[in-house]
């Protein structure tokens, strides 16, 4: 069997401006490629133009808007006798998606792929759940998100200078509207560090305050590049099972001011969009930054960027069924708390100013990720000629909001399910139902 790795467009090399398949992190699709290689079969990679030469294509999706530029790909194929196979982290929501695959691995595929590819060679069903099959998908049955007994035991080769191991998967806190905990079975055997799991690999990478917060005197400011608070209020982050207190916050500010190695900026992951948010539990996060600078006169300062993300309700979490807020979030937070400041500042003190981040998700982009994990097979057409669309990405913001209210049911893609209504009601963790937790 001819078996390639698939390499969209937007990442073969030739095309690339900051990413490419040796700088993006398709380390899931690179551990597929070992398990094969290591079983004796030769894998290749392969394109657009040349993907109908082979008999099996596996197709890696990092995140749920890799589906958009797949799709325009992948209904410009010329045919073939190929079977597709889809997994990585993007795919958990199959059912808007189902014709442009032939099997859909959900979770871990290193202990799948070799039982699927014999599937696919003799006609004997391998009968793995992880596996949907597009020709015979319900929604009424159970699907399970595939684990990990133990990290990936061999180093994989990512790129001519890169290598990776893992020692870690999942991860070791419980934030109900995460996808990287509830999917995953933590397994570890010590402090959580993300860059030493399948989906890391900087030394930089975020560093939940959830950690940090038990002993700042062990953190060396100067380095640290990332945190997350993911809520604005104590209230909000206890909603989720995110136990950041309000004097956590306050502590971390002012011991990153008082430290010997001032930090030069710290960028803070929040999300934004709870349900019951107000703009109350905004303003407890500028009451904290003031509160931390009160302690200081003025000084050679640092800045503090407020990365904002809308909420999603991911499925297979406890917050699978919350509403999600439909409202165009980009700049909000500095209209909001940056009154009388210019442009995106939030806060100008003593010690360190703040600003609101300017990467927010549009609401357009917050649209097509509730398609993504709640669409269903009635969008599969809309979903088609969005994805080949090339006047939509040439649109205003408002444009494409228009435009996608115009082609989906938007009001019930954000709205708040039941177990019975949820469109991801058939997939299964290693915690059970999840939404009888919500």
């Amino acid at each position: 069997m001819k078996i390639c790795a698939y390499v969209q467009g937007a990442y073969a090399k030739q095309n690339y401006a900051n990413e490419c398949m040796d700088t993006r992190q398709f380390v899931g699709l690179r551990v597929i490629i070992d398990v094969l290689e290591r079983a004796g079969r030769k894998v290749e990679y392969a394109g657009s133009a040349t993907v109908h030469e082979y008999e099996c294509v596996l197709v890696s999706l990092t995140s749920d808007c890799d589906w958009w530029t797949f799709i325009s790909e992948r209904v410009k194929w010329r045919a073939g006798k190929y079977k597709v196979i889809v997994g990585g982290a993007g795919v958990l929501n199959v059912r808007p998606f189902l014709e442009f695959a032939d099997y859909f691995v959900l979770g871990r595929g290193e202990g799948v792929i070799i039982p699927l590819l014999d599937e696919i060679e003799t006609g004997n069903r391998c009968g793995i759940d992880s596996v949907v099959r597009s020709c015979e998908f319900s929604e009424n049955a159970s699907y399970s998100i595939a684990q990990a007994v133990e990290p990936y035991p061999h180093e994989i080769r990512l790129s001519e200078n890169r290598k990776f191991k893992e020692r870690f998967i999942g991860c070791n806190h419980r934030c109900f509207f995460c996808g990287y905990t509830w999917h995953r079975k933590y397994i570890g055997d010590g402090e959580y560090k993300m860059d030493d799991s399948l989906f890391g690999g900087f030394e930089d990478k975020e560093r939940a305050m959830l950690d940090m917060c038990k002993d700042y005197s062990r953190i060396n400011f100067s380095l640290l590049r990332t945190t997350a608070i993911d809520g604005m209020s104590e209230r909000l982050r206890y909603k989720v099972n995110k136990r950041i207190s309000r004097k956590h916050v306050v502590d971390f500010f002012v011991a990153a001011a008082n430290s010997k190695a001032k930090p030069h900026q710290i960028k803070i992951y929040n999300i934004v969009g709870y349900p019951t948010e107000t703009e109350s539990d905004w303003q407890e996060f500028l009451d904290c930054i003031r509160e931390a600078d009160g302690n200081f006169s003025k000084r050679t300062q640092w800045s503090i960027l407020l990365h904002c993300t809308p909420f999603r309700a991911m499925p297979a979490t406890p917050c699978a069924t919350w509403a999600m807020s439909y409202k165009n979030y980009r700049g909000e937070v500095g209209r909001v708390l940056g009154k009388g400041l210019k442009g995106n500042l939030i806060y100008q003190g003593s010690a360190f100013w703040a600003v609101e981040g300017m990467g927010t998700d549009s609401l357009p982009s917050v649209i097509k990720s509730a398609i993504a994990i709640r669409g269903t097979e009635k969008d599969s057409k809309s979903v088609r000629l969005l994805s080949c669309s090339r006047k939509y990405e040439s649109l205003s913001s408002a444009e494409k909001t228009a435009t996608l209210e115009n082609y989906f049911d938007v009001k019930a893609l954000f709205a708040e399910h039941t177990s019975e209504t949820l469109p991801t009601k058939y997939l299964r963790t290693y915690c059970g139902y999840l939404r009888k937790q919500a």
